[in-house]
């Protein structure tokens, strides 16, 4: 007769078959491996229990390598002023990698709550792969380092990145190689990578089309200006250059790539207010060169600048004010549209027609009536049309209509017209002038 034994009681008894393994509570020790131990809580919602228990312990293992590298690499970075956990990490990082193929699983074990799993990796295989690993990679510099030397481009320097970041994790062991290969001289290479970079870096050189710019303020949307990289040793243009230009105690500008004659041409950036004498920055932008390894340590800083040179623009205003149908002698709104040229641009004001800008304009007051209302007030309108077009072009840049401004008084018509005139003075602050300001910033 068979006996049908439920499938839930079979896994009891497999489990109480197997007692816990003392490696998860007393993790093992040996001479020549490296030991982790994976815990995963169950339920686990993931893809893969045993996959998540074998990352957390190589984990572990990586965390014990990582003791050894921080050892054999700190004469290293004090030498190159680096941070110790985080080039830690990253020679970690890249050495468990390699040795991936390497981690054997020892052995599982589940219970009701928690599946375990115990890992190791040889520190005779560990060390054998790092070793070919390494080899492989001077091997890669060497390579790297002749073609950023054989012919000077910029991709010259993406060789040289290539290169350090080659050796980069093998560097606790000087690196003393034959260079030129066949020479029977024998460098550093970290070193001479290192050196290559400044050396090819020292051969750039900025040359600004022109050492001073004019500009007028309000007329600046049009300006260019020119830098041009050549290698200082040939006098050749270099393509494909990242500059960044600024002008100076200003954080706006941008970074524009060398063409193939070498020019980087820039819109002006945002001016330092309205001083007179201000200069464009040109600086070849390194990290974007050669990255940003901290292997490099501090490289040559490549720069140039040129005079920008601000000058304020000549205004002609021609803002006729009637008040109460009479050409009134104490204007309201040329003043202050004056004022607003004065203080933006530090303008100078003429009488004749070439000016950088015409402001033309009329203002008119209308009284109600001759006599005070039911309420025993006088009111007056104020309507005004201004426009503001560039001298030398007649371009218009903006008309602006303002009516029935409205002004009151008790005692008299002149004074209500006055009111008319101050409210329509600040609506055009308030309005106008802000809208003027935009406009003229994008000229």
């Amino acid at each position: 007769m068979r006996i049908i034994v439920p499938l839930i009681v079979l896994l009891f008894i497999s489990c109480s078959n197997h007692p816990e393994p003392g490696w998860i509570s007393d993790q093992p020790h040996a001479d020549n491996y490296w030991f982790g131990v994976g815990s995963v809580e169950k339920p686990f919602y993931g893809s893969d229990i045993r996959e998540e228990a074998r990352s957390k312990a190589l984990s572990e293992i990586a965390s014990q390598i990582s003791v050894e590298v921080s050892g054999t690499f700190e004469q290293v970075i004090k030498e190159r002023n680096l941070d110790l956990d985080e080039y830690a990490k990253s020679v970690v990082k890249t050495r468990v990698e390699h040795n991936l193929p390497n981690i054997e699983i020892v052995d599982a074990y589940e219970s009701k709550n928690r599946y375990f799993l115990l890992a190791r990796l040889s520190q005779k295989t560990y060390y054998e792969t790092i070793e070919k690993k390494r080899r492989n990679a001077v091997i890669t510099a060497l390579e790297l380092l002749e073609r950023a030397e054989a012919e000077f481009t910029v991709q010259s320097f993406t060789s040289l990145s290539e290169a350090m970041n080659e050796i980069s994790p093998y560097l606790d062991v000087p690196i003393m190689e034959e260079y030129p290969r066949g020479s029977g001289k024998f460098i550093n290479l970290y070193s001479t990578i290192k050196l290559s970079a400044i050396t090819l870096i020292n051969r750039l050189k900025l040359v600004p089309d022109e050492n001073v710019t004019e500009i007028k303020l309000g007329l600046t949307r049009d300006v260019k200006l020119t830098v041009r990289i050549i290698d200082n040793k040939t006098k050749t243009p270099f393509l494909n250059i990242p500059i960044y230009g600024n002008v100076l105690e200003n954080n706006s500008g941008g970074l524009v790539l060398s063409d193939e004659n070498g020019y980087c041409t820039f819109s002006l950036p945002n001016l330092n207010g309205k001083t007179a004498i201000q200069y464009m920055n040109y600086e070849v932008e390194t990290d974007n060169l050669i990255g940003e390894s901290s292997l490099f340590g501090n490289l040559p800083n490549i720069h140039a600048q040129s005079i920008i040179k601000v000058i304020p623009p000549n205004i002609l205003v021609q803002i006729k004010e009637y008040n109460l149908g009479e050409e009134t002698g104490n204007p309201y709104i040329a003043p202050v549209i004056m004022d607003f040229f004065a203080t933006q641009f530090s303008a100078n004001f003429i009488e004749s027609n070439n000016g950088d800008f015409i402001i033309k304009g009329t203002v008119n007051t209308r009284s109600v009536s001759d006599k005070p209302n039911d309420y025993g007030i006088y009111q007056t309108f104020a309507d005004a049309t201004i426009s503001i077009s560039k001298g030398g072009t007649g371009e218009k840049l903006i008309e602006k209509s303002f009516n029935k401004i409205q002004g009151s008084d008790f005692n008299s018509k002149t004074e209500s017209a006055n009111q008319a005139l101050k409210k329509l003075s600040e609506k055009i602050t308030i309005e106008f002038l802000p809208e003027l300001s935009e406009i003229l910033k994008g000229l």
